[in-house]
């Protein structure tokens, strides 16, 4: 998918999201947990935002796996870097995610266990399909024991980042891409642990 196509995408989940109702816990509770702008480097604007259903989320895998899981919902915020539109294509992009589960063990075993696959890796960024063809890899996080984090380089040589962790009953996750070289697993560390707090 290309980055056009994908903005799109999300910027089209954004506004079926805003009906989505999310049953894992208050919208407060999830948006509290998002980042914001003063976690992310100077020059992002939010595009879209809203809540998450477990069938937006599960396009990939299934809503019934994620339920399985014991996923309630989530919520989203996708964030683009401003720059003049001849030089879109070379923007970079944040998407971060809350996913609310039943109970903590259930979002700590979601996290230790999320294979190094496409299809899953598609729950931590809004159920959005991830680009055939999609090279992943695990990399080392540099973050707290229990976050995992994944190198995502896709075929038009765009390098994404997807941390992921595990707090309480809530999973957060950080996906930072843009043109090869941009973008760096620290930095989307960096935004992962200013979420929330």
């Amino acid at each position: 998918m290309t980055t056009s196509r994908a903005a799109g995408a999300l910027l089209a989940l954004g506004a079926i999201a805003l009906l989505a109702a999310c049953r894992g816990g208050s919208p407060e509770s999830l948006t509290d947990r998002a980042c914001r702008e003063e976690h992310l480097p100077a020059g992002f604007e939010r595009l879209t935002f809203g809540n998450l259903s477990r069938s937006n989320m599960g396009r990939e895998v299934g809503a019934e796996r994620l339920e399985q899981a014991g996923i309630d919902g989530g919520y989203f915020a996708y964030w683009k870097e401003r720059l003049d539109r001849l030089e879109d294509e070379l923007a970079s992009e944040i998407v971060c995610q809350v996913v609310a589960f039943g109970e903590a063990d259930e979002a700590s075993s979601f996290v230790a266990d999320l294979p190094v696959e496409a299809d899953w890796l598609s729950v931590t960024v809004a159920g959005v399909a991830l680009a055939e063809g999609t090279a992943l890899a695990e990399v080392e996080a540099t973050a707290e024991a229990g976050t995992r984090a994944f190198r995502l380089e896709e075929p038009d040589g765009r390098v994404r980042f997807a941390v992921v962790e595990a707090r309480g009953r809530f999973v957060l996750s950080v996906h930072f891409g843009g043109p090869a070289g941009e973008a760096t697993v620290g930095e989307a560390v960096a935004i992962l642990e200013a979420m929330g707090r």
